[in-house]
């Protein structure tokens, strides 16, 4: 275990942070945020600012020349409870972050693969290395993390189901049944040990890059996207594909794929004609016309 300084800095803190309050208590996805965070995103000159001098204007100065959105969310996040907690414990008066305007971050819409581009997609991929790996995402929506951390003991081809341990959230573990898609894509893969990672030697980054190069006008992350579309589509009900998609709470669903929904209740919507259509048919066909 790290031991602080009398007067210790940002950069000895975050460590002893990390050390002593995260380990173990959190996800290692989430830890690995945090990693790349105080690795990449705090300046060395911050990081060696003793913690009873830390300024409001330092930080967010640090934050804002932060480029990615996301990142320069998750730098003041990190940032604000790591100080919180030398506040509670008296290393500091007071959290400097409390005068750092609050960053957020909007979440852009994903975009799914149109029926062209899914044709086209499959075209691709069918003699690629990753052609199981991407058609597991296809019909699963799984994240990237998740599909590379499953095992053969996740798997129940018998009782037709796969469990799903969810990296977004505690509660985004979840069970979904194996539709007829997947189990041809599971039938395809090298059987291994109980242990054994389905998806074994694939970096998460490869597979980003290679999708990228495949299908340039989307982020891997459409094709969970992709899923979802089909799902709702389809007609199966949105609280089913949230449990699918491991969404903790269905306001979630709905906010992203409200679209989808509007489009397809419109096509539904047009069958109420359908009966009125069909009579005018038959009597213009009587009289004639």
């Amino acid at each position: 275990m790290t031991t602080l300084t009398e007067r210790p800095t940002l950069g000895e803190w975050l460590v002893y942070w990390r050390e002593r309050y995260k380990v173990g208590a959190i996800k290692e996805s989430s830890l690995h945020v945090i990693d790349v965070v105080t690795r990449l995103y705090v300046p060395k000159p911050l990081a060696d600012t003793p913690l009873d001098t830390l300024t409001a204007a330092m930080l967010e100065r640090a934050i804002m020349d932060v480029t990615a959105p996301r990142m320069r969310v998750y730098l003041f996040q990190v940032l604000n409870e790591t100080l919180e907690t030398a506040e509670r414990l008296d290393l500091i008066v007071r959290n400097p972050m409390s005068h750092v305007p609050q960053i957020k971050h909007k979440q852009k819409q994903g975009r799914v693969l149109t029926v062209v581009e899914r044709r086209e997609f499959k075209r691709k991929i069918k003699r690629h290395a990753l052609r199981e790996l991407f058609e597991f995402y296809m019909w699963t929506g799984c994240r990237r993390s998740e599909a590379l951390a499953m095992t053969w003991e996740d798997v129940d081809m018998q009782s037709g189901i796969i469990y799903i341990h969810g990296t977004k959230s505690a509660t985004s573990d979840r069970v979904m049944p194996i539709n007829e898609p997947l189990r041809f894509v599971l039938n395809r893969l090298p059987k291994g040990g109980r242990r054994a990672l389905l998806f074994p030697d694939v970096k998460p980054d490869h597979v980003t890059h290679v999708f990228k190069r495949l299908c340039p006008r989307h982020k891997l992350h459409d094709l969970r996207h992709t899923f979802a579309t089909i799902c709702l589509e389809r007609g199966i009900a949105r609280d089913v594909v949230q449990k699918w998609l491991g969404h903790a709470d269905i306001t979630t669903t709905a906010r992203l794929y409200t679209h989808v929904l509007d489009e397809f209740q419109r096509q539904e919507a047009l069958k109420l004609g359908y009966e009125r259509h069909v009579e005018n048919r038959r009597s213009a066909t009587k009289n004639g016309v």
